[in-house]
């Protein structure tokens, strides 16, 4: 009998089948593998940025400095615009010497504020360690450098919003050393205006540097903004802008837990998931502790448990299982 020199039609069907199959086993195990070293860059540029918070601190009298920076306010709400002050910059800017981006933080030009047209060029730049490696870039990256990492600053639902004092606060909220130079409807001079609550120091972290988060994620794009009117694309849009709602700082709301599907709290204009954490990795998203440490925490998290852990000196008891 003469040796066969190829293979029959249904042998190579069954090749074929066979290397299908290895193909499609395969395909979710480099995907996993792919996600989780984006996540490992996402945990790494986290820790990055609260290690350069605390070289921040060292640089400038111990002090933790506000999410957005400007000096006083003589508006009721304090959503963290420029206030009438041109140095409304944002903590991302002024953290840029402390993770390797001095030659981006020279580019400022502080004479004019954050909207400026002398700091457009700046405003567009892209800043690696602001980027989570998972999340896609949104619409305004022309314009924008995108930032996926907004620090804890109020439990109004507008993230860096709220002038009201502690604890309805995170490390980074706008009240600490704030004075409110307005009194029923008036502008009052600084001088007799009251401090909404002292400035905010390590010291003053009595819940504990390893309980209170400081760091979240933005992710452009995702469904859990379910509010009508609410531009799912609006979140991450820029490291640089401390104006606009979902740039820069989160809600530590009860209701603001990660993902949250909630569109709204409840009744009034302040009751929407507009600067709510979220993420594009599977079941939760990674939060930097005031230790420097970061933890990632599940969509499933205890309301309750999530706002004791955004708050600096609430009181709570808090015991962190993940």
């Amino acid at each position: 009998m003469p040796k066969r020199t190829a293979f029959t039609l249904v042998e190579l069907l069954v090749v074929i089948a066979i290397i299908g199959v290895l193909i499609a086993l395969l395909l979710p195990a480099v995907q996993m593998a792919r996600e989780a070293a984006r996540r490992g860059q996402c945990v790494n540029n986290i820790k990055q940025m609260v290690l350069g918070m605390h070289n921040y601190m060292d640089v400038n009298g111990g002090h933790i400095p506000r999410g957005v920076h400007f000096s006083h306010t003589t508006r009721a709400d304090g959503c963290g615009g420029d206030e009438g002050n041109p140095y409304a910059h944002t903590l991302h800017t002024y953290l840029l010497p402390y993770i390797e981006q001095k030659n981006i933080y020279d580019e400022v030009d502080f004479r004019y504020g954050m909207k400026a047209s002398q700091n457009a060029h700046v405003k567009a730049m892209r800043v690696s360690t602001y980027e989570c490696p998972s999340s896609p870039l949104g619409p305004y990256i022309n314009t924008c450098g995108p930032n996926n990492y907004p620090v804890a600053m109020s439990s109004h639902g507008y993230g860096q919003c709220g002038r009201y004092g502690p604890p309805n606060g995170g490390v980074f909220s706008i009240f600490w050393g704030l004075k409110y130079a307005f009194s029923a409807g008036t502008p009052i001079p600084l001088d007799n205006a009251p401090v909404v609550a002292p400035k905010m120091k390590m010291a003053a972290v009595t819940d504990g540097l390893s309980n209170t988060m400081v760091v979240g994620e933005f992710a452009p794009g995702l469904d859990y903004v379910l509010e009508n009117g609410v531009d799912k694309n609006q979140f991450a849009r820029s490291w640089f802008d401390g104006q606009y709602q979902s740039n820069i700082g989160y809600t530590i709301h009860r209701n603001g837990t990660p993902n949250s599907p909630e569109p709204t709290w409840g009744s009034g204009t302040y009751a929407r998931n507009i600067s709510t954490v979220g993420s594009y990795h599977p079941g939760g998203v990674n939060g930097g502790m005031m230790d420097g440490s970061v933890r990632f925490i599940p969509d499933t998290i205890d309301g309750n448990l999530w706002f004791a852990m955004g708050t600096p000196q609430s009181g709570e008891v808090v015991t962190l299982t993940f």
